[in-house]
């Protein structure tokens, strides 16, 4: 991973503030990728934010940080990338890639997923979880009906042998 220098890091680049000006998508953040591939899947975006200071009459530059999911791993450090909001993957982790604004570096990349595909695997995942869930309630139910027949059997076999002793 080569360095990157803190002029793409900086957050007020001129870059990141012109690309989210553009933003035609709502919900849409727009920020520097600080890092890429120490998790799988993941990359972490810092999205630049000014806050207005009413006393002062100026504004601060605050930044907050975006755990992303990135499925392909298309993202490398020093890229600016539009992310937005999706299901939440894990505890810290809701946001996704939307596109790749402007990569760092040269190097050939991997596509990012598009919202037709990531739709697609979404839906593929829901299906296996449900198979695999009727598959579960039908072992199960099977389990209890094996259960009552035994215990029909027993209540029969008690049944006759009262009927013997009686005679």
């Amino acid at each position: 991973m080569s360095a990157i220098p803190n002029t793409i890091l900086r957050v007020s680049s001129s870059a990141v503030q012109a690309a989210a000006r553009t933003t035609t998508k709502p919900f849409t953040r727009v920020g520097v990728v600080v890092s890429a591939g120490k998790m799988p899947k993941m990359i972490k975006v810092r999205v630049p934010s000014p806050v207005w200071n009413s006393k002062l009459r100026k504004y601060f530059h605050h930044t907050k940080d975006h755990l992303t999911h990135d499925e392909n791993s298309a993202c490398e450090a020093g890229d600016i990338v539009r992310i937005q909001p999706f299901v939440k993957h894990s505890k810290h982790k809701k946001h996704v890639v939307y596109e790749i604004i402007s990569p760092f570096g040269t190097a050939e990349r991997k596509p990012i997923e598009t919202p037709e595909e990531r739709d697609t695997r979404i839906q593929a995942e829901k299906d296996k979880k449900l198979e695999k869930k009727a598959v579960r309630r039908a072992n199960k139910e099977a389990k209890w009906e094996a259960k009552a027949g035994r215990k029909q059997h027993r209540l029969d076999k008690e049944a006759e042998n009262a009927a013997k002793t009686e005679l």
